[in-house]
């Protein structure tokens, strides 16, 4: 990928930064107290991500990012759910005050909370409930396609919430993450199907 193909520099600090942490040597630097007077006084976000809970998905050391660079809203499902007052109030914010330039999904291989999409009659009331609280699907023929089509979904929900709407140069992205092999996926809008994002410049 060349620079000229990024949709703005935010999206291409991310993917340099995966290219670094794909390669064993994140330029990043952990915050602590020696690091805090940079910023303490403001942030300047230039992405937010909706990540899964999972443990094995790490947003900030996935894309190498430094402190104050991405913002992250975590849940089961890396969902988007209109009626949860967390999760809109954390878009609102982003989009409204922080500005940020991109907004990630971010789903990953071998996601259970996408598995368990098919037996919600089994868990347990909590669980149940926000798995299926914004009508999430398992949808594919495959495991791998019930993922990827899950971010597909919850990409197709942030576009349908008015404010994102007006926001005339947010960029959404939808992103695969596979723990197995630290390699990353990433849907071309253009060409309308997924494409690994190559680990060279």
């Amino acid at each position: 990928m060349t620079e000229t193909t990024y949709p703005n520099d935010g999206l291409r600090q991310l993917l340099e930064g995966y290219r670094h942490f794909f390669k064993g040597n994140p330029p990043r630097q952990g915050f602590c107290a020696l690091h805090a007077e940079q910023i303490a006084h403001t942030q300047n976000p230039h992405s937010m991500f909706i990540s899964c809970f999972d443990s094995r998905v790490c947003p900030e050391a996935i894309f190498a990012t430094n402190d104050g660079h991405i913002c992250v809203h975590r849940n089961m499902l890396n969902q988007v759910d209109t009626n949860d007052a967390s999760m809109m109030a954390s878009l609102r914010f982003a989009v409204d005050s922080l500005q940020v330039q991109n907004i990630v999904v971010l789903g990953h291989s071998n996601c259970n909370a996408v598995a368990k999409l098919k037996e919600l009659d089994k868990l347990p009331a909590q669980i149940a409930a926000w798995l299926g609280s914004a009508g999430a699907q398992y949808r594919g023929d495959s495991y791998e396609q019930a993922i990827k089509n899950n971010v597909l979904d919850q990409l197709d929900r942030l576009r349908k919430i008015d404010f994102i709407q007006k926001a005339e140069k947010l960029n959404l992205e939808g992103m695969i993450f596979h723990i197995h092999s630290g390699r990353l996926e990433r849907f071309d809008k253009a060409q309308k199907r997924w494409i690994f994002v190559e680990t060279e410049e």
